[in-house]
């Protein structure tokens, strides 16, 4: 579908073309880009959203110029603790005028509340070509796994019709309730005298080693036990992050979610990649809390330490300082 001659209100993400092919975001370029853009599409009504950090990140000789176009309205920015930040204030608005986005960003975290994003020309992206300009493009976002995966572990439901949180171990205690009743019922049978100098001999030699076992894969792996040996992030991002950041450092992550044993944290390494880390309880404060939950609050943006990497599960460690 060209979008070409018509009449369109479009919500660009600042943020994301001021960053397009840089490390760092450039208030020059994306005005290159917006005037690109109106040239070809003439009849687009324009607006802009960055970041809130936006002018600490773009060079100070470009901050005098972005702090006018702001004052002018030309440009606005999220309000402060807004839910999603930067790309949940452009959905929002551009769900509210029934609007385009102008964006390289799939939005993956918000797809299932914004399922408009798959429709065509509800997505433009655009790139900077060296000898040719601006080149804009209708595109469909790249579909996140979890809006693939609903949460069908969570239909479960516990006795009294809870139903099972994050962390909630629901199989081993039932197979516990089993295990206990099964022994009772056996020993209580008639072959009590005969059996009781085999019973005492071969099972407790089999059940020291299980013990073992356990303790040894406690010590393997100390973070996210809930989610098993397998990778939590994409090998892209774990490369990036160790690339990035050093044991000892500092690093700065927002707390998404809690387990049973510690919280969830999300660093930025990028306009568009993040790096699911993990924080024991332990490691939150001294002494220990109870619970994450009673030291850090979901959406929290703290400056945490790197404690360690597990390369095989593609996660890291961090701590509170």
């Amino acid at each position: 579908m060209s979008l070409k001659g018509k009449s369109l209100r479009v919500v660009v993400d600042g943020s994301n073309f001021a960053t397009e092919g840089r490390t760092v975001p450039s208030w020059s370029q994306l005005n290159e880009a917006i005037d690109a853009f109106k040239i070809e599409f003439p009849k687009a009504e324009v607006i802009v959203v960055v970041d809130a950090s936006f002018e600490h990140r773009i060079a100070a000789s470009e901050r005098p110029d972005f702090n006018q176009a702001l004052s002018k309205g030309d440009v606005t920015t999220p309000p402060a603790g807004a839910v999603g930040r930067g790309d949940g204030f452009i959905l929002t608005i551009a769900d509210r005028i029934d609007g385009v986005v102008l964006s390289n960003d799939s939005f993956q975290e918000f797809q299932n509340e914004y399922r408009w994003l798959f429709e065509e020309g509800r997505l433009v992206g655009g790139k900077p070509i060296r000898g040719v300009g601006w080149i804009f493009t209708p595109r469909i976002p790249v579909r996140a796994a979890k809006t693939q995966q609903p949460a069908k572990k969570l239909a479960l439901s516990l006795p009294g019709g809870v139903k099972p949180a994050i962390g909630t171990t629901v199989t081993p205690v039932k197979a516990a309730k089993k295990v206990a009743k099964a022994p009772v019922k056996k020993v209580e049978a008639k072959p009590v005298k005969k059996a009781a100098k085999k019973v005492e001999a071969k099972p407790a030699k089999k059940s020291v080693k299980p013990v073992k076992k356990a303790a040894v894969k406690i010590e393997e792996a100390p973070v996210v036990m809930r989610r098993g040996r397998q990778p939590v992030n994409p090998e892209t991002e774990f490369s990036l992050f160790r690339a990035t950041y050093r044991i000892g450092q500092r690093v700065e992550g927002e707390v998404v979610a809690f387990t049973s044993h510690g919280a969830v944290i999300k660093v930025a390494l990028n306009r568009t990649k993040t790096m699911e880390c993990y924080a024991p309880t332990a490691s939150l404060a001294k002494p220990a809390p109870a619970r994450a939950r009673d030291v850090v609050k979901r959406g929290d943006i703290k400056n945490f330490k790197l404690v360690s990497v597990d390369a095989e599960r593609r996660i890291a460690e961090l701590s509170l300082p």
